[in-house]
């Protein structure tokens, strides 16, 4: 039969398992998490570029602003632009309209045998 201190040496011994499983679960997690977010992020990114360059396309008088170094430069620099979309952002009528009008457009581009129904 085994001893006090050998039954909870034992014990002790299961606990340390049992509490390294749990930082390796952990571990896991965070890592996932991380990759998701990396993923997220890549997302992002790719389509913030696409529109970006949509819109600059549409709107080459805003292809004079520039990157600075710091985001309070950037806040001054890119005030015109920012202001443009809040002031478009903020009659969501218009939004609305140019939004039905854009649907019509594409619309009358897309193939019928395209087009859902």
């Amino acid at each position: 039969m085994a001893t006090y201190e050998e039954k909870l040496a034992k014990i002790n011994e299961r606990l340390e398992k049992e509490k390294e499983i749990a930082r390796q679960l952990e571990n896991q997690r965070r890592a996932l998490e991380t990759a998701a977010k990396a993923k997220q992020n890549k997302m992002d990114s790719y389509r913030n570029k696409i529109a970006g360059a949509i819109f600059f396309d549409l709107f080459p008088e805003y292809k004079n602003l520039q990157p600075k170094r710091s985001k309070a430069e950037n806040n001054v620099e890119f005030a015109p632009l920012t202001n443009f979309l809040a002031a478009l952002a903020g009659d969501r009528e218009a939004v609305a309209r140019y939004e039905e009008e854009a649907a019509g457009k594409l619309a009358a581009q897309t193939p019928p045998e395209n087009q859902q129904q």
